[in-house]
């Protein structure tokens, strides 16, 4: 008889909130400086050729702030990173690929505030850590979930 496929029984995304306010703080931000510095390049009554340096200036400050702002997100809209409690174990998924910690295997899981990460220690593994917030969980409170999940798998509850 084969196994039945494996089921999701929570699902966290990574919060890209904190990033992305980063992004849309300093890409819009230059953007202003260089209409500002354009702005300025034509009020002043500076040489002919310091105005044209100025306005230059502020033009590379426009398409630099807007191409960085397109870039960083688009960066950050394909970073697609989540953390799955299943059946079988707990799914990390990040750039660098899939990783699946089997719940007889994962010792423990405990957030470490000091360093802001999820730390999955496993039995004759490295510890798996994970250095992201995950969207309306704390970490200390997703480190709960996942041994309450570990400790329900234990006990074949999750079936």
């Amino acid at each position: 008889m084969t196994e039945p496929r494996p089921r999701i029984v929570e699902w966290y995304r990574a919060d890209p909130g904190p990033r992305m306010r980063r992004i849309l703080v300093a890409g819009p931000a230059i953007l202003t400086l260089g209409g500002l510095v354009i702005a300025a390049s034509f009020l002043t009554h500076l040489p002919r050729d310091a105005r044209l340096v100025s306005a230059l200036v502020g033009f590379v400050f426009v398409a630099g702030g807007a191409l960085f702002t397109m870039v960083a997100m688009n960066r950050l809209l394909r970073d697609d990173v989540y953390l799955a409690l299943r059946t079988d174990g707990l799914v990390l998924r990040s750039p660098e690929g899939e990783t699946l910690v089997p719940w007889d295997t994962l010792e423990s899981a405990r957030w470490e505030a000091s360093r802001a990460e999820l730390v999955l220690a496993r039995t004759g593994a490295a510890p798996v850590r994970v250095q992201r917030g995950f969207g309306r969980v704390s970490g200390a409170e997703l480190a709960a979930r996942i041994e309450q999940t570990r400790r329900r798998a234990a006990m074949n509850l999750l079936r």
